[in-house]
């Protein structure tokens, strides 16, 4: 009694927040593959879960934040469980941004070429999840999934520069200006996963 006593009201408390981020990570990775499917196969159940996923991203980010805030031992530096909050909340955020812009331009369906970029993010997004899992029992496997997450976004922009390229050659400046606002999305979606990458690889380096 007097054990529990202390470990209630007097131990500080401690968060599994190695746990909270791989739940926020999966959350991601439900997005991506909804976005696949949303627009690659007009799923519409896809179309409607990307909502609701980003809205469950946002309270697992502000329940994390939360509790960051509020307990005083953490596995690492607080800065750095700050910075992977905050990195995945933005990577939902743009998945956001990316979805209201194919709305305002009534798009709702994209072109294989798109699906490839669109898998590179899913993949980049799987990695990164994957990363999360193997971070306490296997950092090494988790840095190689981080490393693969930078080359993955390398390959993307390699995409992105040739279907820019043969935008460049349309006729209609209207048609140009909207895929290229899309495209731009898509780039910014897979940035941020290279920047959470890099502070999931520092967390390796910290816990090593």
């Amino acid at each position: 009694m007097i054990t529990s006593f202390i470990k209630k009201y007097i131990l500080p408390k401690e968060v599994d927040f190695l746990s909270a981020l791989n739940e926020h990570s999966m959350i991601i990775k439900d997005i991506t593959d909804d976005l696949y499917k949303c627009f690659l196969e007009s799923n519409t159940k896809s179309c409607k879960a990307i909502l609701e996923d980003q809205h469950k991203a946002k309270e697992v980010r502000d329940t994390n934040m939360k509790e960051l805030l509020n307990t005083f031992i953490t596995p690492f530096d607080r800065e750095s469980i700050y910075r992977v909050i905050t990195e995945l909340d933005w990577i939902a955020i743009s998945v956001r941004h990316f979805v209201i812009e194919t709305q305002a331009y009534n798009i709702h369906k994209l072109d294989e070429e798109y699906g490839v970029i669109i898998k590179h993010i899913q993949l980049q997004a799987e990695l990164l999840t994957a990363g999360f899992k193997t971070l306490k029992k296997n950092s090494k496997k988790t840095a190689k999934n981080t490393k693969r997450i930078r080359d993955t976004y390398d390959e993307l922009m390699d995409l992105y520069v040739k279907k820019m390229a043969k935008l460049a050659k349309s006729e209609s400046i209207q048609t140009m200006f909207i895929q290229k606002e899309i495209l731009t999305q898509l780039k910014e979606i897979s940035k941020r996963m290279r920047m959470t990458a890099n502070s999931l690889e520092d967390i390796v380096m910290k816990m090593s």
